[in-house]
């Protein structure tokens, strides 16, 4: 899933639109598919998104990846949402091991349950609404391939699963920030995130609050847990 590099490359701007629905008071998520013959995730499920381009408009990093974001969307989609109706949901760093480094922005945005779905069969070869939880599932199991950032946003998703009240707070609430550090414990891969009694020292002997991912080959385990709770 991911190609790692001991040469520290600059990330790009980029951005993903988390699309959801309501129905039957719980929610569904959209996710494409990646071609496999792609050179960048290939064959993977993602959300809507991809980098901010130059000509996108705003007047700083984060409406250059409102507008880019929704740009996206309609491309790969075929689903139009204005901008300013995008929330900021998190922010992701991707690690400085990896080849292929990317700063995105990732947005929240609810649309009709009859909303339809266009994919272009090129760069995007299917889609899908999910439950987060069957989503998380399925990628346990092997049948989905998700990298990280998607998986512990279905985590996070899985509240709205409960009850569709908990949409507001979690819209509006201020954007998490991702900037995981990756260290390994044997053949595992592990992401630590701020809050992780792990993050500043990379030491996995220590006792504390967690905040990681855990990846084994293709699968990852996204926990955050606090110590004594």
């Amino acid at each position: 899933v991911l190609e790692l590099s001991h040469t520290l490359s600059e990330p790009r701007p980029a951005a993903t639109v988390i699309l959801v629905r309501f129905a039957d008071q719980s929610v569904e998520v959209l996710l494409l598919k990646r071609n496999e013959t792609l050179k960048h995730m290939p064959g993977l499920w993602v959300f809507p998104g991809g980098k901010v381009e130059s000509e996108d408009p705003g007047a700083d990093a984060l409406e250059k990846a409102r507008y880019g974001a929704a740009r996206e969307l309609q491309e790969e989609a075929g689903v139009t949402v204005p901008p300013a109706q995008l929330m900021p949901f998190s922010h992701w760093l991707t690690p400085e091991v990896v080849k292929r480094r990317f700063s995105t922005w990732f947005f929240l945005a609810e649309v009709d349950h009859h909303t339809p779905v266009t994919v272009d069969g090129s760069e995007i070869t299917a889609h899908r609404w999910w439950y987060p939880s069957e989503a998380i599932a399925a990628h346990h199991s092997g049948d989905l391939p998700l990298t990280p950032p998607t998986l512990v946003s279905l985590h996070d998703l899985q509240t709205l699963e409960v009850s569709r009240d908990r949409w507001a707070a979690l819209s509006a609430r201020s954007p998490a920030h991702f900037f995981p550090r990756v260290v390994r414990d044997d053949e595992a891969m592990v992401f630590l995130y701020e809050g992780d009694i792990s993050y500043e020292s990379g030491d996995l002997n220590l006792q504390g609050a967690v905040h990681r991912t855990l990846g084994k080959g293709e699968i990852f385990y996204y926990e955050s847990l606090s110590a004594g709770v």
